[in-house]
Parts: C-alpha cells; structure tokens; sequence
C-alpha cells in the first residue's frame, strides 16, 4: 500500500511506501500554511494527521511530544 502525504495547499503533495516514511516525508516538509497535514491510503481515506493550531505552543500547558512549532504564529500538534 503506498500513503499520500496531502499538505493541504494545492501543491507539493507526495507519496510513500510506508506510514512511518510518510511520517517522516511530512515532518520534513512541514511548512507555515495553516492547514493541517493529513496522510491518505490509496483509497482517499484519512489515516492519520498532524492538526494546525494557530496560537503559540506553551510548554508548560501542552501535552504534544513533538509539536512542530513557527514561534507566535502556531503550531503542528502530534499525529493522531
């Protein structure tokens, strides 16, 4: 099964041959958009997602392991 990286931008999606490579893929190619990423089996059905939160992540009041964070501007929570 190969999985569809989907920025949510209209450009740049990608594909892998596996979850944790689209995992992966997806981290290094996260960027300001204010959309969430989201990871699509062959299908079109959603697998997993990084959600956009537009506040500063505070670290002393989230729970994210590995947030991925653009300063006042917002944040990536965890997969889900």
């Amino acid at each position: 099964m190969r999985y569809y990286i989907n920025y949510n931008t209209g450009a740049g999606n990608e594909w892998a041959d596996t979850l944790e490579q689209a995992k992966v893929i997806a981290d290094d190619g996260a960027a300001y958009t204010q959309q969430p990423i989201v990871i699509e089996d062959e299908d079109g059905n959603e697998i997993t997602r990084r959600p956009w939160w537009g506040v500063q992540y505070d670290e002393d009041e989230g729970d994210e392991t590995d947030p991925i964070c653009f300063g006042s501007f917002g944040y990536f929570g965890d997969w889900q």
